[in-house]
């Protein structure tokens, strides 16, 4: 998707300052490129734990209240998950309506994102909510 936005991008100045006349359809295409990548690369950085936390505070915790500070941060990421899932099918529905206006796009395809990023959050962070729950000894050291 990086690729195509790039390429994208790269039409729609090429058209605009050498050939004079814009590609129309490059704006929108650029659009839903970005906000997919935006989507898919919030469940990219669940996955791969890049997603902000408080190490600075959680760091001086005891073991037991940093292992329950990250069972609580993983169901907190598992609920904005299942909150975009739950708001983005409802605005996918709502883009049954809605074309893109020069394209003719279907604007379900541009919400679609929502749901699809909320299940890969939720799909991401199980694993790392097990991991929390399942740790064998809560006095263990924490892990860098």
């Amino acid at each position: 998707m990086m690729v195509a936005l790039c390429a994208d991008v790269f039409l729609g100045v090429f058209s605009r300052y050498v050939l004079r006349s814009t590609f129309t359809w490059y704006d929108e295409i650029a659009r839903l490129l970005f906000v997919w990548i935006v989507f898919l690369g919030a469940a990219v950085g669940v996955r791969r734990r890049a997603h902000f936390r408080l190490h600075l505070v959680t760091d001086r915790f005891a073991p037991p209240a940093r292992r329950a500070a990250e069972v609580l941060s993983e169901l907190a990421i598992i609920l904005l998950g299942a909150v975009l899932i739950q708001q983005g099918w409802k605005i996918v529905e709502l883009g049954e309506f809605q074309q893109t206006p020069v394209m003719g796009l279907s604007k379900r395809w541009v919400y679609a994102c929502m749901p699809v990023g909320g299940a890969l959050i939720i799909l991401y962070s199980l694993p790392h909510l097990w991991q929390a729950v399942s740790a064998v000894d809560p006095h263990a050291p924490s892990r860098p």
